[in-house]
């Protein structure tokens, strides 16, 4: 079945401008008319999506350095682990076993999601003295991920829990100066996590 669909143009309704649409849409119904007609197929499509649970987090345990003597200026570099190395160099000595941050947190399974530190991967703790910088804060896998990368403060992973359950630890270097005056220091940063 073919449909012929005739517009006039404007108000002029001369014979000739009538007669000329007529013949032009004539034509085109007798072209159209000549054209085989073919067969169609079709075949259904099947839309899916699935909605992800939203990603939760929870803090389980501070950063800490714990207490140290400070003879010089220098470092201490701790590992992003559940039980963390920290490292000292240049006569700096820690009387204390340092702890990593720590976070517990939820999202759907096989999902990846992207934990991201603070902008320069830096935090400043404040004190008595000079304010310390954290540098270098880093994130590690615990039950629950499998590390995929790391785009500069972002750092990406696949959630492998069945349950969609994950954890993971911050940790990175504690500069100290000459001369730090004695005392307790504190700051806090904020870590985030989304789905990538």
């Amino acid at each position: 079945m073919y449909e012929a669909h005739l517009r006039t143009v404007g108000a002029k309704g001369t014979g000739g401008l009538w007669s000329t649409a007529l013949h032009a849409c004539a034509g085109c119904l007798l072209i159209a008319g000549a054209a085989p007609v073919f067969a169609q197929d079709a075949s259904p499509v099947t839309a899916s999506v699935e909605i992800a649970s939203e990603v939760t987090l929870t803090k389980t345990r501070d950063m800490d350095f714990g207490r140290i003597i400070v003879p010089a200026a220098g470092r201490i570099d701790m590992t992003a682990e559940e039980t963390p190395t920290c490292t000292p160099n240049n006569g700096i000595t820690p009387l204390d076993a340092c702890t990593s941050a720590s976070f517990v947190g939820s999202a759907g399974t096989a999902f990846q999601i992207r934990i991201s530190t603070p902008i320069g991967r830096r935090a400043i703790l404040s004190g008595p003295g000079q304010d310390l910088r954290l540098r270098r804060l880093a994130v590690g896998a615990g039950d629950g991920l499998t590390f995929t990368g790391r785009t500069n403060r972002h750092f990406d992973f696949t959630v492998t829990d069945a349950d969609g359950d994950f954890e993971f630890y911050v940790g990175g270097r504690m500069l100290f100066r000459n001369n730090q005056t004695p005392g307790l220091y504190s700051g806090t940063f904020t870590i985030e996590v989304d789905y990538q």
